[in-house]
């Protein structure tokens, strides 16, 4: 018979806080309340149609608005107007919009007394997104994000890239 190695407490509480992680990511990412998939909501946010979201910026490209479950004090969505689904779909020519995208949202920062010495900005990449419509996140401050936040936007993994990665994949596409 082979001996069967007893996992510490630290290690059972370790792999526990990550079973009950992957738990609720499925549920977060896999599980829908709309029944009708057809209607996006961020093209009814983006083209105003959504009056209970406030538009907080707004130019040709795209909007910025508050995200409804902040993962810290600030957290913000940069929004294009024009439907893509995800980071995926994009293409090199599309590097303009995202830097347009992150631009705007440091901007937005700064002007609304938000350091991003301490901030996130980045996207989840399919299937772990929401809402199947391109979004930048900006989150500050970072260091105040719960363990749950800090591994559902951890830079950089295999479900979420930061600015600098999404970047350099569309480069090398």
């Amino acid at each position: 018979m082979v001996p069967v190695k007893q996992l510490s407490g630290r290690r059972f509480i370790f792999f526990l806080v990550l079973g009950v992680f992957a738990l609720l990511l499925i549920l977060r990412f896999f599980v829908t309340d709309s029944s009708d998939m057809s209607r996006c909501i961020f093209c009814d946010i983006s083209s105003g149609k959504q009056a209970n979201t406030e538009l907080l910026f707004e130019n040709d490209e795209f909007v910025i608005f508050k995200d409804i479950k902040p993962a810290s004090t600030y957290h913000y969505l940069a929004v294009p107007k024009r439907h893509t689904e995800s980071l995926k779909a994009l293409t090199k020519d599309d590097l303009v919009l995202v830097d347009h995208m992150e631009q705007g949202l440091k901007s937005f920062f700064e002007k609304n007394n938000i350091t991003t010495t301490d901030a996130l900005f980045g996207f989840h990449l399919p299937p772990f997104i929401s809402v199947k419509h391109l979004h930048m996140h900006g989150i500050a401050p970072r260091s105040t994000m719960s363990f749950m936040n800090r591994m559902m936007f951890k830079p950089d993994s295999g479900w979420f890239k930061s600015v600098e990665n999404a970047r350099k994949y569309l480069q090398d596409l």
